[in-house]
């Protein structure tokens, strides 16, 4: 058994940017053996385990692959599945890399990727994961400030995946924790944005659609909704998410509580009132 800081860790780690906890990918391993090591298996997928003292993420190296019957991206995983089979399962090349010591452990071309400031999709087995969508919109918001953006061949699959009815797959919880992600990021318009240029915001979001159409037709700030240039002056002077979130809220005025609605914030927002107000 074999454990390799991966992914987002490798990542973060390139970009001097912080992390809350590291990311692992345990090779040479089956589950039975990883928890008898003493690792909880998570719940929704029991390929990943989590350390009950540290929090980091483990993943057990899995082989995907293309199911003839049903046409769905399967997983596979035994002992035989090597790191790289693992590092070919991320969606971005930038977060399919990992570490051994020293080295780097860099398949797919990720560190190109980051000098040259792109986020570019590993396989094509990318367009079976519609949350590949959400995870692609989000790093574009993370690195904008690093000038990073989404490659040609990538946005172009991204499109495809929304016209082939991706974005309708997604579930509810994997969009709210991608929103409140982004709007921990230095620029949350970026995320929306994105969405709104492969056209996967309407099915998302019919008001939020509404209101770029409306920049366009204004000529306003290259068709970005004042509300979420608003919500970018906000993210970028403030680390309190609860904070964000209300001004977000504000700034829509009317259109406020079916967007929330949409992105499954509205528990969250109510949350975040309720602190703002005791605060006072």
């Amino acid at each position: 058994m074999q454990f390799y800081p991966a992914g987002e860790t490798i990542a973060r780690r390139l970009l001097d940017m912080p992390t809350d906890r590291t990311e692992w990918i345990i090779t040479g391993a089956e589950a039975g053996e990883v928890i008898a090591a003493g690792f909880e298996q998570q719940a929704s997928d029991k390929t990943r385990f989590v350390h009950a003292e540290s929090g980091d993420i483990y993943q057990l190296a899995r082989r995907q692959y293309l199911d003839d019957r049903s046409g769905q991206l399967r997983f596979r995983c035994d002992a035989g599945v090597t790191l790289e089979n693992e590092l070919a399962t991320r969606p971005l090349t930038i977060l399919a890399m990992a570490a051994d010591g020293d080295d780097i452990i860099d398949p797919f071309d990720g560190q190109e990727d980051l000098i040259g400031g792109a986020l570019r999709h590993v396989t094509p087995f990318f367009q079976y994961q519609p949350q590949n969508l959400l995870v692609t919109a989000l790093w574009a918001a993370r690195l904008r400030p690093w000038g990073f953006r989404i490659a040609h061949g990538t946005f172009g699959l991204m499109g495809e995946m929304v016209a082939a009815g991706a974005a309708l797959e997604i579930q509810r919880r994997d969009l709210c924790d991608a929103v409140l992600d982004a709007l921990a990021s230095s620029r949350p318009s970026v995320f929306f944005t994105v969405l709104h240029r492969c056209k996967a915001l309407p099915l998302v979001s019919a008001e939020l659609a509404a209101l770029f159409r409306e920049s366009k037709e204004n000529h306003s700030d290259n068709g970005v909704p004042e509300v979420l240039l608003a919500l970018d002056r906000a993210a970028s002077e403030t680390e309190n998410v609860t904070t964000v979130i209300k001004n977000f809220y504000d700034g829509l005025a009317g259109n406020a509580e079916a967007v929330f609605a949409a992105l499954g914030l509205s528990a969250l927002h109510r949350g975040a009132v309720g602190k703002i107000d005791n605060a006072d």
